[in-house]
Order: structure tokens, then C-alpha cells, then sequence
């Protein structure tokens, strides 16, 4: 089974059944408009299982199938808890049933019993919902939430099809990863001369990525908004009437979450040092997002950044300095005490969250990442990239790649002499390009064209993989 799929020739596709599971608002509302683009431009069937019993209500107005999961738990029938762990763990080939719900937001500050009890609970309901929808596809989207780990235990071990939508910096944007979210973007043999028309395609593309000089998402700024203000409100009232039972749905949050965010900020501020001509040579370490899926649940054993920064700091050579700068989407996240921390190594260094994450590559020795997109964005500089996570553009020889973190002490000197070839960077852009498709998920553009345009995505994709079309390049 490939473990992506790639754009090229479409077969004539049969009808195919979606399931999607969403959460709430925004992206039900998206995924609710992909759904009718599917059916009605493309003759597929669509099934929803979302949180939010509101998206329920108005996917169902609009003539589709949606299934309400905390009403589909609160039907299910007595159990006995120790025989269902232990099918639960061997249908699903699971460690443990902590694989389940460990990573999931709403689990945090519940007691084992009780995060416990509602692993099983998803397990089960989403189980009937299976029974009931018979989906070809599953549609997660990408999170840790539980309903989307469970869903997609329960799509392999029914051999469901999960396509996992993913964003990137290419032209056509949307990446598309098979029953997996951790794979290379392409296989090594897609990666080969490049005709006349291809190279001017890559160059121009990363003509116009790097003048644009702008971070993949914007800044996050902790301030109160009107728009703040009003989602605010709209939750309070949808919490304490129809979503009494929505755990994602918590406005008190918003209110502890903006104060803390907003000292987080400030402290940090008091930490900026900023990068000077005739400083001395450093590697940029960007830092990830805090409470990042992959990291969390599909490359666990790097959630401890800063362990792996003081592992790179220690294997710089003398007068090598580490440039560290938080993620546009953590400013104000990340805890004081690790910058501080960080901050006081003799060779660690933080910059402005706002400094120009271009300026840095270009300026830099060599760029260490744990899976940041700025791994990739460096290479349409030709710059010397570590990754330590195994990223989805790691295994190609663009980069140098460590598999295990005793390796670390090595492969910094060796990052630090890569002189990494353009031509293989160029013809392996290629092939990454070749394999994307035009659209964005729901998070980077809710708009009905976007929506449109995933529907005919998705449609394109399945034809080929469905019909056996040789895709990709």
C-alpha cells in the first residue's frame, strides 16, 4: 500500500463513501461544503461523526449524513471495562489503551479511571458508527484528539482507506499522506532529471517563495479582539446550552489561556538578543510549535526541545553559536523557564519571534530542525539542513539526517562541512512538487473555492489510487 498519493492521470472512479470526523465550527462548516462538492459534483456518498452537537444539527439541515458523537456515547449499553481493554488493545494492536487518549487536550487533568472510561466510550460508539456508515474512506483530519486516533485504529483494522490532508509550501499546496501521517513525500526513484519545462517550474517557485520572505503562518499576537471577543461570547452560550457535554469546548480557557499567554510573551521579550554583523557563526534551531500532533504523537520521543537543543549546543565547535526563535503560532506558549534556561548556555542565543526566518537560513552555518517546515524552506537556499525528526523531506541526500540521538555530537560537525548539492535539491523539489495537489486544509483557508477545490482534490486523488493509474513522476 503507498503510503501517499500523488497527483497524475485520472482514471474514471467509482462511487465512492466518505466518512469525515470534524469538531466543531469552522472546520465542520468546511468539511460540510467539501462533502456537498463531493456528492453533488462528483456522485459520492458522505457520512459525518463530529463533536459538536450545533455542526450536527446543520449538516444534517443540509441534507447530510451526520452522526453526533457524544449522543452516539450516551446510547451505548453496559460493558465490563477489563474485558473490553483487553479487546480494545488486541483488535487495535495497541501497547496500551494510553496510546489512545494520552495525547488528546481534553484528556488532560483527568484521573486514569476516567480517561480510561472515555477511551472506551469513543472506541465503542465510533465502532457503531463504522457499523452503520460502512466508509470506503476516512477523512480524519490531522490532530490528536481522540475521536481521530480512534477512528483511524478502527479504519485499518477494517481496511478503510484513511487520507490524511497535510499543508505545504509548494504551488499546489495540499499534501495527501495514505494511512499514515509520517512518511517521505515521495518515493526515491521519483526523483530524476528534470525536463526543461520542470526546472523553469522549480526555479520560478523558489523565485517567488523567497521573495516573498514570509512565515507559513502568521504571527500569533495575545491580544483581545473584537473578533476575539464575540467568538468568546458565541462559546459561552453554546457551552452552556446546546454543548454542555462538548469537551473542546471549555471559554473559560480563553480567559486563563490569554493572561498567561500574554506574561508568557512579555517575559520572553526580556530574553531577545538580537544578531548582530560580525557576530559569530551560528546554526538556527528553530523552535516548534508547543503542543504540536506530530511531535506529540507520531514523533514522541522529540517533544523534549530543549534536551535537543543542549545536545547541538554541546556539539557545536568552539565560537559556534545556537539562534533559537519560537514558532509564529507559540509566541506566548512556550514556557518561560525552558527559554530561560536555554538562554543561559554560553553559546544559546533567542531571538525576536519577528526576526525574518529567511534572513536567518541564509545568514546561517546550517539549520537544525526537529520536522519545521524551515528545513525545507532552507533547502531553496541550498543551505546545509540536520533534521532530527525525520521529516517528510529527510532520506533524499538534501540533508543530513540523524536517526538516533547518540548520533547528535556527530552530525553537527559533519552539518557544519555539508556542502549540499543544488542539482539533487532541485530535481527532488521537483518530484515533491509533482506529487501535491491544489487546496489547503480547513485551518489555512475555509473559503467555498478552497472548499471546492479539495472536494475535486480528493476526487482526483482516489480515481487514481482506486483506478491503479501510475501517479507522480
Amino acid at each position: 500500500m503507498r503510503s501517499r498519493l500523488a497527483a497524475g492521470r485520472v482514471p474514471p472512479c467509482r462511487r465512492v463513501r466518505f466518512l469525515f470526523t470534524t469538531i466543531q465550527f469552522d472546520e465542520a462548516d468546511f468539511y460540510a461544503r467539501v462533502s456537498e462538492r463531493l456528492r453533488d459534483e462528483h456522485g459520492h456518498e458522505v457520512a459525518h461523526v463530529v463533536i459538536s452537537r450545533n455542526a450536527a444539527q446543520a449538516m444534517r439541515a443540509r441534507g447530510l449524513e451526520a452522526h453526533c458523537l457524544p449522543d452516539v456515547i450516551a446510547r451505548d449499553e453496559p460493558y465490563d471495562e477489563g474485558a473490553e481493554i483487553a479487546r480494545i488493545e488486541a483488535t487495535y494492536s495497541v501497547p496500551s489503551l494510553r496510546d489512545i487518549y494520552l495525547a488528546d487536550p481534553a484528556s488532560d487533568g483527568l484521573d486514569e479511571a476516567a480517561a480510561v472510561e472515555r477511551a472506551i466510550s469513543h472506541v465503542r460508539a465510533l465502532e457503531r458508527v463504522f457499523a452503520a456508515v460502512a466508509p470506503d474512506v476516512l477523512i480524519p483530519e490531522v490532530g490528536s484528539e481522540t475521536m481521530r486516533t480512534v477512528a483511524q485504529l478502527i479504519a485499518r483494522a477494517r481496511g478503510v482507506d484513511s487520507v490524511l490532508l497535510f499543508y505545504t509550501i509548494f504551488p499546489n499546496p495540499l499534501r495527501m499522506f495514505l494511512n499514515t501521517t509520517h512518511a517521505a513525500i515521495v518515493d526515491a526513484g521519483a526523483v530524476r532529471e528534470l525536463a526543461p519545462t520542470e526546472r523553469e517550474e522549480v526555479e520560478a517557485f523558489i523565485a517567488a517563495y523567497t521573495a516573498r520572505d514570509q512565515p507559513t503562518v502568521p504571527h500569533r499576537r495575545p491580544r483581545i479582539t473584537p473578533a476575539k471577543l464575540r467568538d468568546f461570547a458565541r462559546h459561552v452560550v453554546v457551552r452552556t446550552t446546546a454543548e454542555r457535554d462538548n469537551e473542546y469546548l471549555r471559554p473559560g480557557r480563553f480567559v486563563t489561556g490569554f493572561a498567561r499567554h500574554k506574561l508568557r510573551a512579555g517575559a520572553a521579550r526580556r530574553l531577545y538578543a538580537p544578531i548582530a554583523a560580525g557576530d559569530r557563526p551560528f546554526v538556527y534551531f528553530p523552535l516548534h510549535v508547543t503542543d504540536d500532533f506530530k511531535v506529540k504523537k507520531v514523533i514522541p520521543h522529540c517533544v523534549d526541545q530543549a534536551y535537543l537543543i543542549r545536545q547541538v549546543a554541546a556539539a557545536l565547535p568552539q565560537g559556534y553559536d545556537v539562534v533559537l526563535k519560537e514558532h509564529p503560532a507559540s509566541i506566548g506558549r512556550n514556557p518561560v523557564a525552558m527559554l530561560r534556561g536555554l538562554t543561559a548556555l554560553p553559546n544559546v542565543r533567542l531571538v525576536d519571534a519577528h526576526t525574518s526566518s529567511h534572513e536567518l537560513m541564509q545568514r546561517a552555518a546550517a539549520v537544525v530542525v526537529i520536522s519545521s517546515t524551515v528545513g525545507l524552506e532552507a533547502l531553496l537556499y541550498a543551505r546545509p539542513v540536520l533534521t532530527l525528526g525525520q521529516p517528510f523531506y529527510a532520506g533524499y541526500g538534501v540533508t543530513i539526517d540523524v536517526d538516533s540521538f547518540a548520533d547528535i555530537r556527530g552530525a553537527v560537525p559533519e552539518v557544519l562541512r555539508f556542502a549540499p548539492d543544488r542539482e539533487l535539491i532541485l530535481r527532488f523539489l521537483g518530484a515533491a512538487m509533482r506529487s501535491t495537489f491544489a487546496g489547503a486544509p480547513a485551518g489555512v483557508d475555509a473559503s467555498d473555492a478552497n472548499a471546492a477545490t479539495v472536494a475535486s482534490s480528493l476526487h482526483r486523488a482516489l480515481a487514481a489510487h482506486r483506478g491503479g493509474a501510475t501517479v507522480g513522476g
